[in-house]
């Protein structure tokens, strides 16, 4: 390589002319060339290995924890209901609307008189509480795929219970007229009926599970 100030030929790997010292341009091979590609400049001062590229100094980032992930929303949805699940809800429901409805009525005079079944008997209040929470428990249960809340007695022996105590009551209330001459009104037919289909898919097969296991 010859100098370009006094034209002195000097080793292809010099850096400066060994006549007048005048820089000749050569790279140094440490360094690669900041036009090859995949070269990243690093900062200041520091040195770097051929082909290696060397990242900025950046500011460093506080670690966030991910936030916890939002728990499943009740949507309701029936078809996550068994077809015994249908049926009590719907027939409770039904008895529920039954204790508004006349019960008991009597012809006198030419005029009718009439009363419902919560007016002829006070103690059916536990069977509205029974309607609403055997109603309200179903549907509940149709708004998740698992249920959030761990009940102290499992599904099958709560829907027992339940629909058997409701069908008790509206029966005695059925059959205890609160005086002598009544004659039955419709909603104490359709309680009755009501009550028997609520409660008829979960004690038939209580009952034949229990005679096979005798």
């Amino acid at each position: 390589m010859n100098c370009p100030q006094c034209q002195t030929t000097n080793d292809s790997r010099s850096a400066f002319c060994s006549n007048c010292g005048t820089s000749l341009g050569a790279p140094d091979s440490r360094i690669r060339p900041a036009s090859s590609p995949g070269y990243v400049p690093g900062p200041a001062g520091a040195s770097s290995l051929p082909g290696t590229p060397v990242s900025p100094d950046l500011p460093s980032t506080p670690y966030t924890p991910a936030a916890p992930a939002p728990a499943s929303t009740f949507r309701l949805d029936l078809r996550r209901l068994s077809r015994v699940d249908q049926t009590v809800a719907g027939a409770s429901l039904l008895v529920f609307i039954s204790l508004f409805l006349p019960w008991f009525g009597i012809s006198v005079l030419g005029g009718s008189f009439s009363v419902s079944g919560m007016t002829a008997h006070g103690y059916l209040a536990i069977v509205l509480i029974l309607a609403v929470g055997l109603t309200g428990y179903v549907l509940l249960r149709s708004g998740w795929d698992e249920f959030p809340v761990n009940l102290p007695i499992a599904h099958a022996p709560l829907l027992l219970i339940g629909t058997g105590l409701q069908f008790l009551l509206v029966l005695i209330g059925f059959l205890d007229k609160p005086v002598a001459g009544l004659s039955w009104e419709f909603g104490a037919y359709l309680a009755v009926l009501a009550a028997a289909v609520a409660a008829a898919p979960v004690v038939i097969p209580a009952v034949r599970s229990w005679q096979e296991s005798r």
